[in-house]
Formats: structure tokens, sequence, C-alpha cells
């Protein structure tokens, strides 16, 4: 009984660790504490209200998880989604392209036309993620295949935010620019390690229902 136990806490998905979502919320909090330092100094207020969106949020996230408050934190998991979608939108739509500040990122040359072409795809990842998140969190049987393709977008995303952080760290703006779009992408991809860690944990409370209402009609069978 002792090896078996052993051998499956050895197989089992560390995404299902309860361990490994703590690190991401203190995470969150660490980048987020830092990155209000640059905010509050340069009085960006529409920054600092999302730092404390995604920190409070991550923190309640953590909090309903630890007490099974699974429709509390699927609908925090979804406004986290639509934050960082309303963010990106505002770089991509309102900043970049509205006020025409990609000018300033064509003249830094291959690293600017490159942080612009990843700005647009994280926020296409986004939004492919936040409309498979609620189809898989919210529909009454599931759906495999938006589970399949929400892992394959969030891969996507991963690579994208290492294409801006190469990106940004070689462009020409000052230091505390540089590094709070860093810790930004830092904040965002412990979120999504979150989402993947919360998602993961309804696919095995999923199976194991299955399973349990399987061997309860085999029960009735039997009788």
């Amino acid at each position: 009984m002792t090896g078996n136990g052993g051998a499956a806490k050895k197989s089992e998905s560390f995404f299902l660790n309860e361990r490994f979502m703590a690190v991401n919320c203190i995470f969150v909090l660490v980048t987020s504490l830092v990155s209000l330092y640059f905010c509050v100094r340069e009085g960006e207020t529409f920054e600092l209200f999302e730092l404390l969106t995604k920190l409070a949020t991550a923190a309640a996230m953590y909090l309903a998880f630890r007490f099974f408050k699974w429709d509390v934190v699927k609908g925090l998991m979804g406004g986290v989604l639509f934050c960082l979608m309303y963010q990106e939108a505002y770089l991509v739509l309102a900043k970049l392209w509205g006020e025409q500040d990609f000018d300033a990122y064509l003249v830094a040359g291959v690293q600017g036309s490159l942080y612009l072409a990843a700005a647009g795809m994280a926020f296409l990842m986004t939004v492919i993620i936040t409309v498979n998140h609620f189809f898989i969190n919210y529909s009454s049987h599931g759906n495999p295949k938006n589970v399949i393709l929400n892992r394959m977008a969030i891969i996507v995303k991963f690579a994208v935010y290492l294409l801006l952080f190469a990106a940004n760290s070689q462009l020409g703006f000052p230091a505390a620019v540089l590094w709070k779009n860093a810790l930004q992408y830092l904040t965002d991809i412990a979120l999504l390690l979150l989402l993947v860690s919360v998602e993961s944990q309804f696919d095995s409370f999923n199976v194991l229902r299955q399973e349990l209402l399987k061997a309860k009609r085999e029960r009735r069978k039997d009788r």
C-alpha cells in the first residue's frame, strides 16, 4: 500500500501540487510589489489598478482554492484573464495603434518589430485562452478539445513572452520602463501557471467524479 501510494505521488502532475500554487502566488506578490514601486514613481494610475487587481485576485483565488470554493475560483480566474486581455488590448489597440506609438518601436529596428508582433500575438492568445477557459469550466459535460486547444494557446503564449523578454531587453528605453515591462511579463506568466494548475485540478476532480459514478452504476447492476 505504501509503495503504491509513493508511486502515485511521484507520477502525479506538479500542477496538482498545492505548494506549486502557493509558490506562484508568492511570486505574483513579489513581482507585483516591486512593480508598484515603478508605477507609483511614474504616476501610472491604470497600471497601478492592474497590479492591485492581479495581486488581490491571485490571493483571493488561492484562498478560495484552499477552501474548495470552486465556483469562486472559476470566477476569479476568469477575472484574471479578462484583466490580462484588457491590459494587452490597451497596449496594442489604444497605446501602440491609437497613439501611433509603434513608430518608436519601428525606429528601434528588428527588436522593435519583434516586440510589436509579440504584443499582438500575446493579445490574440489571451483572447483564445479566455474564451476556452469559460467553455471548459462552465460547459455541462466538459469539452476535451477545448482543453487541448487551451494548453496549446498557453504554450504559444509562453513562447511569445520569451520573445517579449528578449525584445524588451534590447530596446533603448529607460531602465525603469524595461524593468517594469519585464516584471509585468513575469507576473503574467505566474498567473497563467496558476490557470493551468486550477484547470488541471478541475480535470482531476472531473475524472474522479466520473469514476465514482461508474462504480456506483456497476454496484446497482450487481444488485
